[in-house]
């Protein structure tokens, strides 16, 4: 039964894959009509892979055409092995590279379509990689992963949160990837590093070196405040874990020293090996601030009663967070708060390339896309999974995530119709979907956590909404 549901799972996944696929590939959807203009663009098919118009191709282009289709031959693989089909890693590959010719041959007939050989040679690399990664997953790391990850849902939930946050911070420090090790861009990444606070004196000046574009280099007031918020959040969750899950064990105290006090240095540390990146001292002060002030909440409102040989967790041990992550939400979203009724403003924030989804990732895509994507997937997915929490089991869990989503909707559309009146901002389409489509995930995570391990007889927590 469960690897039936796991089947159809994957096939879901499969066509929304394709469909994602094709849909990415074809924007802005501008078919030509005449034959001619056809055959025009027919001629400037590109035949010679990695050339341009006698450059080579931009990295992020070929990077871009890459990590579509991992997706394509990850999930593929996992459906054959799934249903016991016996297939050919070749012939998973033929299907990514074929997938990636027909896509070619269409935008042959799209305006501001340039279909490519380097295209076909990209899509299918994406395509083994997704092979390979899948292969290695199941035989090596799924049946680990499970066990892991059940062991933390079960018995440290709150564990993995920090978790979450922690890999989704240092995804985005490493962005966009292009790591170095270089003594030449080491001294470069040495000599911009901020070194002071609540302004804005990269080292290198100090050292004599010569600093270019140093305008473009200023302190923000708000983006200082935006990581107090976020880190508040986290020093919370830490101190929670702590008193829940770590206090007993050998390294518990291992855990907090790492988590408050030398995460955020490394942090920024890994800025170094990064390329166009640079480490900032007011990243680690916000960090800090953020964390402490967590931590003093979580003081300020902690019981004893929280934390018993149960490991009860209830709704209102987070009430303070709760009231945090609406405040970051709201600060995020409409941050610098520069709201504007100048038509002007009003026709740059209309314009029709915000309401087609995905538009912004098919005129430039970058590493900082998927990043932002990513980024507006998780944050409305804490309120997904605390609708449902709430409404337990007055409601059907279908009933639930359903609702979950309209509430997602409701708020991404005010959020981003919100930014139109933002001169600095746009309202997208695309973060709309992706944001309803997170609540949406939050509210179904909780169906799965609460059918597979609250319920479970031999469970060693419940949850409760009440005192």
């Amino acid at each position: 039964m469960e690897d039936q549901k796991t089947i159809k799972t994957l096939k879901t996944i499969n066509i929304l894959t394709i469909i994602f696929i094709i849909y990415n590939t074809l924007l802005p959807f501008r078919p030509y009509f005449e034959l001619s203009k056809i055959i025009r663009n027919l001629g400037k098919v590109e035949l010679i892979p990695f050339i341009v118009e006698g450059k080579l191709n931009p990295i992020t282009d070929l990077i871009g055409n890459i990590i579509l289709f991992i997706p394509f031959g990850f999930f593929l693989t996992l459906y054959f092995i799934h249903t016991r089909r016996s297939q050919k890693t070749l012939s998973i590959v033929f299907y990514g590279a074929f997938l990636s010719f027909c896509i070619e041959v269409l935008q042959i007939g799209f305006r501001y379509r340039t279909p490519s050989t380097t295209d076909i040679l990209m899509n299918t690399l994406g395509t083994v990689f997704g092979v390979i990664g899948a292969k290695i997953y199941f035989r090596y790391l799924a049946r680990r992963l499970q066990l892991f990850l059940e062991d933390i849902l079960e018995n440290e939930p709150i564990t993995l949160v920090i978790m979450l946050i922690l890999l989704v911070q240092f995804f985005g420090s490493l962005l966009p990837f292009n790591v170095t090790i270089t003594v030449s861009d080491l001294k470069k990444a040495i000599a911009y590093t901020n070194i002071q606070p609540f302004g804005m004196k990269p080292l290198g000046l100090m050292l004599g070196a010569s600093i270019k574009h140093l305008d473009r280099l200023t302190f923000s007031v708000k983006d200082f405040v935006a990581n107090i918020l976020f880190y508040s959040i986290y020093g919370y969750l830490v101190m929670y874990s702590y008193y829940q899950y770590w206090k007993s064990k050998k390294n518990g105290k291992v855990f907090l020293f790492f988590l408050l006090i030398l995460y955020f240095p490394a942090l920024e540390i890994t800025q170094f090996f990064i390329k166009s990146r640079f480490s900032d001292i007011n990243d680690i002060i916000s960090g800090y601030m953020g964390a402490f002030a967590g931590i003093f909440l979580f003081y300020l409102f902690k019981k004893n009663s929280w934390f018993t040989g149960i490991r009860k967790i209830k709704i209102e041990h987070f009430y303070v967070i709760f009231a945090i992550y609406f405040i970051y939400i709201f600060y995020k979203s409409f941050n610098p708060f520069n709201f504007s009724l100048d038509p002007e403003v009003l026709r740059q924030n209309l314009r029709i390339r915000y309401l087609v989804p995905f538009y912004a990732y098919y005129k430039v895509t970058t590493l900082w896309n998927l990043y932002d994507l990513l980024e507006s997937l998780f944050i409305l997915m804490p309120l997904g999974f605390v609708w449902a929490f709430v409404k337990g089991n007055s409601v059907s869990p279908q009933r639930s995530e359903f609702t979950a989503g309209l509430i997602g909707l409701i708020i991404a559309v005010g959020i981003e119709g919100a930014q139109v009146f933002l001169p600095t901002r746009t309202g997208e389409i695309t973060d709309v979907i992706v944001m309803t489509l997170g609540c949406y995930a939050g509210a179904r995570f909780y169906r799965y956590y609460f059918q597979n391990f609250v319920v479970k007889e031999n469970f060693i927590r419940s949850l409760g909404n009440s005192g």
